[in-house]
């Protein structure tokens, strides 16, 4: 297990946003107008300053303006289904790939604005992944199409107290290096601390819900893999339900998850967590461990130091084969009403070795 440069890794974010990403591509027949923007609010000031920023930057360029809302990311997923179930929706919304909510529906049924004009323009930035996550299927045109135009991507690191696990007696430089055995290094740790007057920490923070779709289904896809069942869909979009490893990678995932939940490693509000429970649940330093989406855990913390630096974000396990887990990627993209988009660059976008890691 190798330790994630965490400083390195807001670099790159923080180059990216500065940059504009590739979010403003040329689109030659846009005619200067007003747009409705809801964007998803940082977890530290700076991301929001440097979004502001970019919105004047463009406005200057463009003559377009954006009327732009920023609401928090869980507040703004519930803004995001009403907003498709009544029909009232924005010129453009931002919001991450794997928190979705509605529009692989409204794709489905040819609701939604194919984006396939924007992402062209930027098709050479772009890892072949990140245009896989960015394409849902229409199916009254019975095609996949583009309908997120793709300017970030993240992957899950683990999220590990230092001085909680040093506390128990332990290091962290002796994790094992495959799944399962990492997550069991952990559990005899809550037992430690729980016997020095720390009743309510957990050793595991594992997102076991269906309140928060994203952050359970990712974890779950983690644990598939780890356990041989990343056949699960192929890259030509086809799942493989009755494969034989798959089935037993299914069953393997899900012994090892609710076991974990019964033994009492893992809090039992987790059955009802939303995206961000876990987050507040390790600041609160009621997790030794967390496996989450992005290193929006740490980045929450940056102007608390002391607390940042005692947060180890280290890289995934291999598998229980000892072969390297793939990362899951998330994307997070805009999609639109009509025909409008940002006509103008204000900047050109980075390479995908901008976005952190």
């Amino acid at each position: 297990m190798t330790k994630v440069t965490r400083r390195a890794a807001l670099r790159g974010s923080l180059a990216l946003a500065a940059a504009g990403a590739p979010a403003c591509p040329y689109v030659a027949n846009a005619q200067a107008k007003t747009a409705v923007l809801w964007w998803t609010q940082g977890f530290v000031k700076e991301e929001d300053s440097t979004f502001k920023r970019i919105v004047t930057d463009y406005e200057k360029a463009s003559g377009n303006r954006l009327d732009y809302t920023i609401v928090p990311f869980g507040p703004l997923a519930q803004k995001v289904v009403s907003a498709l179930t009544s029909g009232d929706v924005p010129d453009l919304i931002s919001y991450d790939g794997a928190q979705a909510r509605g529009l692989p529906q409204n794709a489905w049924v040819d609701r939604a604005v194919d984006m396939t004009d924007v992402v062209e323009t930027q098709r050479a930035h772009y890892h072949p992944s990140a245009l896989l996550a960015a394409q849902y299927y229409n199916n009254v045109e019975k095609r996949r199409t583009f309908y997120l135009a793709p300017y970030k991507t993240a992957v899950s690191p683990m999220h590990v107290w230092n001085s909680l696990v040093e506390k128990a007696g332990f290091k962290l430089s002796d994790a094992p290096k495959t799944w399962d055995a990492y997550f069991d290094f952990f559990k005899p740790m809550q037992k430690k601390l729980r016997e020095q007057g720390q009743r309510s920490v957990y050793a595991l923070g594992l997102q076991i819900t269906t309140t928060g779709p994203a952050d359970g289904n990712t974890l779950f896809h983690h644990f598939m893999f780890a356990h041989g069942g990343r056949g699960i869909v192929t890259p030509d979009g086809r799942p493989h339900l009755d494969d034989p490893q798959v089935r037993q990678a299914v069953v393997e995932s899900i012994a090892y998850l609710t076991t974990a939940y019964k033994e009492g490693y893992v809090p039992p509000g987790a059955l009802s967590w939303s995206d961000a429970d876990d987050n507040n649940a390790f600041h609160a330093k009621q997790l030794i461990m967390d496996l989450d989406g992005t290193i929006s855990t740490e980045v929450a913390l940056y102007h608390e130091k002391d607390r940042y630096d005692d947060i180890v974000t280290m890289d995934l396990p291999a598998d229980n084969q000892g072969k390297p887990v793939p990362a899951l990627l998330g994307v997070a993209g805009f999609t639109r009403r009509g025909g409008f988009f940002p006509s103008a660059c204000v900047r050109q976008p980075h390479p995908p070795s901008a976005v952190a890691p």
